[in-house]
């Protein structure tokens, strides 16, 4: 692979060339400007879309363009289409940049004149080498011949593969030669020898099976096959006279798909085992697709564990370094606001890494004595902004000696996101109103807010992603909320009363601690 964008500056093959970026996703954009600067292109220039794009063309003359597919305004492949059209830019190497590997869509864009296609995710070594090869061996036409060519083999390389079981020749012949111009045939006389075929590796996409022969018959062949993990997918169509029906019942009881009837008629053989297969070939790709869910899944939290991994090892530097940072008074403000957003950064990452592992159903810290008061005044105090911001008081009437049975970062996350919530539906200058209880062998927390849940989530008010009114929302709160709750035994509800107000209410169990004024038998 060309290792090209590791050169110096002063080496670089690309010293004299200008490059233009066009993406509408600014994070994408600063990844290729800074890939094209490692690799020593003297100049840089940026664009949204295919509009701005032109735009940025017909000021300024360019060696390569690498553009995203997927745009607002202009697309990737109209931008294509329109620089194809001018006599200076008809030749300059363009890469397409995007998520869509379907091949109609690389010959539509080979036909239209691009040089080098770039799938996402990819890597500065991957950038840097489709770049080497746009410049030194761009696309040629004849390449869409070739891709066809590829595509033709490929589905003859995935000829389906119909074993047929008579201990007739003339009926193996006749099926044989009805079926085989459009599928692999094999044929077998036994279903001795049909159990060692469908053994093998290459085993066989569907079995055409006689039902009457002798040693072993149809039904005993079914049988085994359905019994071994190995075979019992492979479908199975009996081939049977009129007089078999109920040899023909038991076989679709055993887990055979489908009958044929003899004499056979060649167009319902056809189309019986076309039907079939085309549902082997469905079963398949859906097998495929769960499969690279699954993997997509699992590159997802490989790369999420990752990124929160190396980002505590900054903001941890962070943390320990702003205190031990000497500077004018003048700057304390502004250092205590970058400690602040670190600690929140931090916060989050914590916070996701809860909830992921909550969601996996792994977090299994041991429960603890947890004292309502001190947890409910430190998330407090942590809104004190916000609240402050829309008038609102924060009453707390929570006994000290309520204690009950939970963890205390799983508690923090709880209540900062019960309690965050309750400001933001609160009206203006009013108040949130904390309370605790105990009844029987529960403590029981409420939050109560003037504000109202709109009726038409009041039903999902803790599923994933359910919000309603908020720009910034991301309708997490509740359903985070719900996975602490549970991960430590206890309950959460909703009561909403129109024109009164809402309150959320957690109920855990009381840990060892004896009753106070507050407690009372509900």
């Amino acid at each position: 692979m060309y290792q090209g964008y590791r050169l110096a500056k002063a080496d670089s093959p690309y010293k004299d060339l200008s490059v233009l970026i066009v993406d509408d996703f600014e994070a994408v954009t600063r990844i290729l400007y800074n890939a094209f600067e490692e690799m020593g292109f003297k100049t840089i220039h940026k664009a949204k879309d295919g509009k701005e794009a032109i735009i940025r063309l017909e000021n300024q003359l360019v060696d390569i363009i690498v553009s995203d597919w997927k745009m607002p305004k202009m697309d990737g492949m109209q931008l294509l289409k329109y620089t194809r059209r001018d006599d200076y830019y008809k030749s300059i190497p363009f890469i397409m940049l995007t998520g869509n590997i379907h091949q109609g869509d690389v010959i539509e864009a080979i036909e239209a004149g691009v040089s080098e296609y770039l799938i996402k995710p990819f890597s500065k070594a991957d950038l840097a080498d489709r770049v080497h090869k746009a410049f030194v061996s761009p696309i040629p036409k004849s390449a869409i011949s070739r891709l066809r060519h590829e595509r033709a083999e490929k589905q003859k390389s995935e000829e389906r593969t119909i074993l047929i079981v008579d201990d007739e020749p003339n009926n193996l012949q006749v099926l044989g030669e009805l079926l085989k111009d459009r599928y692999k045939v094999k044929v077998c006389r036994s279903g001795a020898k049909a159990l060692e075929i469908c053994a093998q590796i290459d085993q066989p996409d569907l079995i055409l099976l006689d039902i009457m022969m002798p040693e072993m018959d149809g039904l005993e062949v079914c049988r085994a096959l359905k019994a071994d993990p190995d075979t019992e997918f492979i479908p199975i169509i009996f081939v049977s006279a009129l007089s078999e029906t109920k040899d023909v019942v038991k076989g679709l009881e055993l887990g055979a798909q489908d009958y044929i009837s003899k004499p056979i008629i060649p167009e319902i053989v056809n189309a019986r085992v076309d039907t079939h297969i085309r549902a082997v070939i469905q079963r398949e790709k859906m097998n495929q697709q769960m499969d690279a869910l699954v993997n997509a899944a699992r590159v997802h939290e490989d790369v999420a564990t990752t990124f929160h991994h190396d980002l505590r090892n900054p903001l941890t530097a962070m943390l320990s370094t702003i205190p031990l940072i000497q500077l004018d008074e003048q700057y304390n403000e502004e250092l205590d606001i970058v400690h602040e957003l670190s600690e929140i950064m931090m916060n989050m990452i914590k916070n996701h890494d809860i909830m992921a592992s909550l969601e996996r159903g792994d977090y299994n810290e041991e429960l603890k004595e947890v004292t309502s008061n001190d947890i409910l005044a430190k998330v407090a105090a942590s809104f004190k902004a916000l609240s402050q911001k829309k008038n609102i008081n924060i009453e707390m009437d929570v006994d000290p000696s309520h204690i009950y049975m939970g963890d205390e970062m799983l508690s923090f996350t709880m209540y900062s996101n019960l309690i965050k919530n309750a400001i933001e539906a609160s009206p203006m200058d009013s108040r949130v109103l904390v309370k605790s209880a105990r009844i029987e062998n529960e403590i029981v927390i409420s939050i109560f807010n003037f504000g109202e849940v709109p009726i038409n989530i009041r039903g999902q008010f803790f599923d994933k992603f359910v919000t309603n009114g908020k720009l910034d929302g991301m309708g997490i709160g509740a359903y985070s909320a719900k996975l602490c709750t549970e991960a430590q035994g206890g309950k959460i509800k909703l009561n909403n009363k129109d024109g009164v107000g809402t309150t959320l209410t957690v109920r855990f169990m009381a840990g060892e601690q004896m009753p106070s004024e507050h407690d009372f038998k509900g």
